[in-house]
């Protein structure tokens, strides 16, 4: 496979990187794979096309053929990243007929050596090696400019999965909490997961006279870019225990972050995420807080997207 760029003497990249990013439509996985291309366009010129694998049927036998179903491109892929089991197989065959260098960026299903690099989270508990890199937590698309003004607080709900139950008193408690020693402007957001019971209580709790603003932005009327641009103005968030990729997305923001508790189904490796990130000191649990620890915001902010492309262009360049 050749090389995706050349570098010019004074290390400034010659021409353009040709990058396919594979989408399977769910937007967690695609939020992963838009951090990256975000991260590797800040540091090089790229040519971007965004593939719907729904798209592209019978991959694995394009795949096993060294065919790729659709006319010969102009630009030839350099760089070919995915996420997602849908993402697999046209990825492999995309590279197999036209080259490129596949970037994976979860756990696969199939072996990782059929790919270049998979960048999986540490919570998986990869083994690092030539083609495996551990991230801290899942790639996303925050970025942070550092000319962000810092104007509100954030309370973000997930829902009941299958590493956590859902206690709904014991969390709107919690939040009462939050909301009373708010100092300033809070925004409260819930997910596609959060119960039809507790999006309501989120309503009515929000309706109540408070010492400041207080709204509530529903997750099936959120824009797609709410969460991103929202986070990035937060002084402080609180994620339910469940959410750990927002939990990661605050810690990328820069804020200071506070977990909510929800009832645990059993001990694993999500669960022990959690765990690891109380006791390092990178959040805060909502019973420290309440004994007066005060939410302590990263520095710098976690940057796993901008690593895993210094990373990319340093080892192919």
């Amino acid at each position: 496979m050749a090389d995706p760029l050349q570098l010019s003497s004074s290390g400034a990249v010659s021409g353009a990187l040709t990058v396919w990013r594979f989408c399977d439509g769910k937007p967690g996985h695609e939020r992963q794979t838009a951090g990256l291309v975000a991260a590797l366009q800040a540091r090089a010129p790229l040519r971007v096309r965004v593939i719907a694998t729904r798209t592209i049927r019978y991959a694995p036998w394009h795949w096993l053929r060294a065919h790729w179903p659709e006319p010969a491109p102009e630009h030839p892929p350099d760089l070919i990243l995915g996420a997602g089991r849908a993402c697999q197989w046209p990825m492999l065959a995309a590279a197999r007929a036209l080259g490129g260098r596949t970037v994976y960026c979860m756990r696969p299903g199939l072996p990782h050596t059929l790919f270049d690099l998979c960048l999986i989270p540490q919570h998986d508990n990869p083994r690092r090696g030539p083609h495996v890199e551990p991230t801290i937590g899942v790639l996303n698309d925050i970025t942070l400019t550092g000319r962000e003004p810092k104007a509100h607080d954030l309370i973000l709900v997930g829902g009941p999965s299958r590493h956590h139950g859902w206690d709904e008193t014991a969390l709107l408690a919690q939040m009462e909490a939050v909301i009373a020693r708010a100092t300033g402007p809070l925004l409260v957001g819930d997910s596609r997961r959060t119960p039809r019971s507790t999006h309501e209580a989120l309503m009515r709790l929000v309706a109540r006279p408070t010492g400041v603003p207080v709204s509530f932005q529903p997750a099936e009327s959120s824009p797609s870019d709410w969460l991103r641009t929202t986070l990035a103005g937060a002084r402080s968030v609180w994620v339910t225990a469940d959410s750990v990729s927002m939990i990661f997305e605050a810690l990328t923001a820069g804020a200071g972050v506070g977990l909510l508790e929800v009832p645990r189904r059993r001990q694993d490796r999500i669960t022990r995420l959690t765990d690891m990130l109380l006791q390092s000191g990178q959040i805060t649990s909502f019973a420290d807080w309440q004994a007066g620890e005060a939410l302590q915001a990263p520095n710098p902010p976690l940057a796993e997207a901008a690593r895993c492309a210094d990373l990319i262009l340093g080892r192919w360049s």
